[in-house]
């Protein structure tokens, strides 16, 4: 027996060896502690952290997330809200490239295993439906919703390092599917309210002061008319721009507190899940195509209407000469086909920190009858021309789901560097 368990003195000394690692840097002064512990890994940071209360304390405060950030050490995190019926509760996820999640700490030690969403706490209590979401400081905002038939004016926060909820300071008004967009460390609102004559029409959150302040209302009464519900809104070149329940747009301009209205989209009820890249904005199309414009033709300069071009690069024969050439993976013609020629095509659209697409959709495998929550990376590029290419970097099953659930919806999806 001995021989297994070793005698009892190897014990104590592996624990004072422990101890001993552990205490040495708690010697440390806190800032020379905190650059130390910022060059570990999250993953590596969150094992650490185990080890004592101080730790655990020092990783989820923001001095540690500043000093990262700082010193270039954040890992690029995906973040995914999924709607999974009959489950009334959204249901939250990290997708990350290369292993396990700071949730994970069990898999430390174990082989990385890529592209699968991995579950994060969910909130309880989030509404189900109608939320809008930002990415501001290392957290995500919900904001608003619809809570047993009704809008709610509650925000929620998740704490992105800690992944902990908390509700913070609610809105003045009640609102569902509105605007809500981050420009200069501040979250603007709009929108998603009945009445459309409140002086709360439209607030921005200050997360220093943790307060809601009212912005001065559009005097163009038809900017307000037909905005219960914002179909989209995206920022570009700190501009805000948004597009109201028939297609028309309408932008605001923060730093000059000015209201202005835009174009109508040249096909109502094709576009949606907006994202901006650089000087241009995307969009989902019909059957799997992805849609570009330039920020001009958000805005009144003669033309009536939004005209949209179609990314190239990405039909058919693209997605599946890409399945032929990646290995182990299941994007076959079927795949593809399903991809894009169904009338649903993409579920969610939006960019990462590199500037590319991620775009999500559902596949329903036939024959076996499997549905799987598919995810792909989309580079693009501006050739001669003028045209817009797009190359696929890289296209997985991140989600085996339950085929009985094909209304799964993605909610939200959001890149972080964390």
């Amino acid at each position: 027996m001995t021989s297994f368990a070793g005698p009892p003195h190897n014990k104590r000394q592996k624990k004072d060896v422990s101890l001993s690692s552990s205490s040495s840097l708690s010697l440390l002064p806190h800032d020379v502690a905190l650059n130390c512990l910022s060059r570990l890994s999250r993953l590596d940071s969150a094992v650490l952290s185990l080890t004592s209360k101080s730790y655990s304390s020092l990783v989820v405060s923001p001095d540690f997330c500043r000093t990262r950030e700082l010193m270039g050490c954040t890992e690029e995190y995906w973040y995914v809200c999924l709607s999974i019926p009959p489950d009334p509760t959204p249901r939250w996820f990290i997708l990350r490239r290369g292993g396990p999640t700071l949730d994970d700490v069990a898999f430390a030690a174990k082989k990385s295993v890529n592209w699968l969403l991995r579950p994060i706490p969910s909130y309880p209590y989030q509404p189900p439906e109608s939320s809008s979401f930002v990415g501001l400081n290392f957290g995500i905002y919900v904001i608003g919703g619809i809570v047993q038939g009704n809008p709610t004016s509650d925000v929620l926060l998740l704490d992105c390092v800690s992944h902990s909820w908390r509700r913070i300071q609610s809105m003045k008004v009640a609102r569902a599917s509105a605007a809500a967009n981050v420009v200069d460390g501040k979250i603007y609102g709009f929108g998603g309210c009945q009445e459309v004559n409140s002086p709360n029409w439209a607030e921005v959150f200050d997360p220093k002061t943790q307060t809601w302040d009212s912005l001065p209302l559009p005097k163009d009464p038809d900017i307000r008319r037909n905005t219960s519900v914002i179909d989209r809104s995206v920022v570009m070149e700190d501009k805000i721009y948004a597009v109201d329940e028939e297609d028309q747009s309408f932008y605001y301009l923060p730093r000059e507190g000015i209201w202005r209205r835009g174009n109508r989209d040249s096909k109502p009820g094709n576009r949606k899940n907006w994202c901006a890249i650089g000087k241009l904005l995307y969009c989902c199309g019909t059957r799997g195509q992805i849609m570009w414009c330039e920020p001009n033709e958000l805005e009144r300069c003669g033309a009536e209407e939004l005209n949209w071009g179609e990314v190239e690069g990405l039909g058919i024969l693209q997605w599946c000469e890409f399945g032929l050439k990646a290995k182990n993976r299941a994007m076959d013609e079927t795949l593809a086909w399903e991809l894009h020629w169904t009338v649903n095509g993409f579920s969610r659209l939006s960019s990462n920190s590199r500037g590319n697409i991620v775009a999500f959709w559902k596949v329903l495998i036939p024959c076996t009858n499997k549905l799987e929550l598919w995810c792909a990376e989309i580079s693009m590029e501006r050739r001669q021309g003028g045209e817009i290419w797009g190359t696929i970097e890289w296209a997985d099953t991140v989600s085996k789901l339950d085929p009985k659930s094909y209304t799964v919806k993605v909610l939200y999806s959001l890149s972080l560097n964390v």
